[in-house]
């Protein structure tokens, strides 16, 4: 009996750079897939789309608008059947090179816009995120908002309690009602991003609505009392204000 030896390949290594569109979803599918099993059960990928199958429903991958390959800009419908209704959009950066730094952002992608993404796209009832009355001191003024935990990440544990402690008792989005008013531009469905980074010495705020900065709630946040700090704290959360009431 004769063997014959087989010549062995190296293994592949593994991949670089920043990952394409698709892959992007494709991680998006199992993040959700986590805590949303049965939403992401039928859905595929196509284009830098992950599409829910039989459900209007969607979460793409969109152009990078930094010069960051560690920073992510994901959008998302629940109501692909309305053509005239834009995109609910949030960015967020990871830490670390392109691939590595996917993984982190799609962490808190999930705690945050995509938290609100499953409680509309299943049609929860706070579930996956809060609802919030018109009246709840919490909410956002006039409207029926949806609204994602608050979520503080770091280095060090007793600051990011402090800041996100704050960030809460702040109630941001009934405090910074009257200068989100006129940047609500949208009849249903504006997507709004609470952010702040703060360093022993200095503070970074940035609000967006609809993927635009809202200049004068970033100023607002940024005057409020915050904790002083021993290291780096990033707290941020997303809020949909769905309609008015």
């Amino acid at each position: 009996m004769f063997w014959r030896r087989r010549s062995q390949r190296q293994p592949a290594p593994p991949p670089t750079g920043r990952p394409s569109d698709d892959e992007i979803m494709w991680q998006v599918r199992a993040v959700i897939g986590e805590t949303a099993p049965a939403l992401v059960a039928p859905a595929v990928v196509k284009d830098g789309v992950l599409l829910g199958r039989h459900e209007p429903w969607a979460v793409m991958a969109l152009p990078n608008h930094t010069s960051s390959e560690s920073h992510y800009d994901i959008a998302f419908s629940t109501r692909l059947d309305r053509r005239d209704e834009g995109l609910i959009v949030d960015c967020v950066s990871g830490i670390g090179e392109p691939r590595e730094a996917l993984g982190f952002a799609l962490g808190i992608w999930r705690q945050t816009s995509g938290a609100c993404f499953m409680e509309m796209a299943s049609g929860g009832r706070g579930e996956f995120a809060t609802r919030l009355d018109a009246d709840d001191p919490a909410g956002l003024a006039g409207w029926h908002t949806i609204s994602s935990p608050v979520l503080a990440y770091g280095r060090d544990e007793a600051s990011g309690s402090a800041v996100q402690e704050a960030m809460l008792e702040h109630h941001l989005l009934g405090a910074l009602s009257p200068y989100l008013a006129g940047a609500l531009d949208r009849p249903v469905n504006n997507g709004i991003k609470v952010f702040l980074c703060l360093t022993p010495d200095s503070l970074t705020a940035e609000v967006r609505v609809n993927g635009e900065v809202a200049e004068e709630a970033t100023a607002a946040m940024a005057a409020l009392p915050w904790p002083e700090v021993t290291d780096v704290v990033f707290c941020r959360f997303f809020a949909v204000a769905v309609h008015p009431v």
